[in-house]
């Protein structure tokens, strides 16, 4: 009777040998799915932060090219809404009709003389500064940033023409504005004259 019992018992050990010493994972197999685990999790925040970065810095391009296309556009607007441009290699300055001038659309400030638009290399921006007469309790503005992130302007060389009397006046000047963020860069390009000089 006691070796039947023993039989029985041996055989139903021999059926599930595995329910016997299995009943749980190993140490090494925990330390494999945690270095596994570990792999995908740092995968995952890499590809996170390389994406997080290159939306940040697609937003910073396009604010920078926002602001340069702004600029440029105020900028060949005074020109073609000028009495007279002087025009030189880092600046252009813009003389506004004065209120209530012949043929003048009356956009000058009170005691403003004139405008300076000037690109400021130190620092990568475009700014904007008004110059005002000796009656006027300051002679200068602030200086205002236009656009920054600029790395490269280049005004001129303006094309001359003749006034009425024989002298050379700009009758057109080109304007390119570089910006610039990492290695992304966009050009933007135009010209325009003054309408007095169209005139004459």
């Amino acid at each position: 009777m006691q070796s039947q019992n023993r039989n029985l018992v041996w055989r139903a050990a021999s059926r599930h040998p595995a329910s016997r010493r299995r009943r749980g994972l190993s140490i090494i197999e925990v330390m494999i799915s945690l270095t596994i685990s570990a792999f995908l999790l740092v995968a995952v925040a890499a590809a996170y932060s390389a994406s997080a970065d290159a939306v940040e810095m697609n937003d910073k391009f396009f604010r920078a090219t926002q602001a340069g296309r702004v600029t440029m556009n105020q900028l060949l607007t005074e020109i073609r809404r000028a009495d007279a441009v002087q025009v030189f290699t880092d600046h252009i300055d813009v003389i506004r009709p004065a209120a209530g001038a012949t043929g003048g659309t009356g956009t000058r400030l009170a005691k403003e003389t004139y405008r300076t638009f000037a690109y400021d290399a130190a620092n990568k921006q475009v700014t904007l500064q008004i110059h005002y007469d000796a009656t006027a309790p300051s002679p200068l503005s602030p200086v205002y940033k236009l656009a920054r992130n600029v790395d490269a302007v280049v005004f001129g060389p303006a094309e001359l023409t003749k006034d009425a009397n024989g002298a050379d006046i700009v009758a057109r000047v080109p304007v390119q504005i570089v910006v610039r963020i990492s290695a992304n860069e966009v050009r933007l390009s135009g010209s325009s004259g003054p309408r007095r000089a169209a005139k004459e």
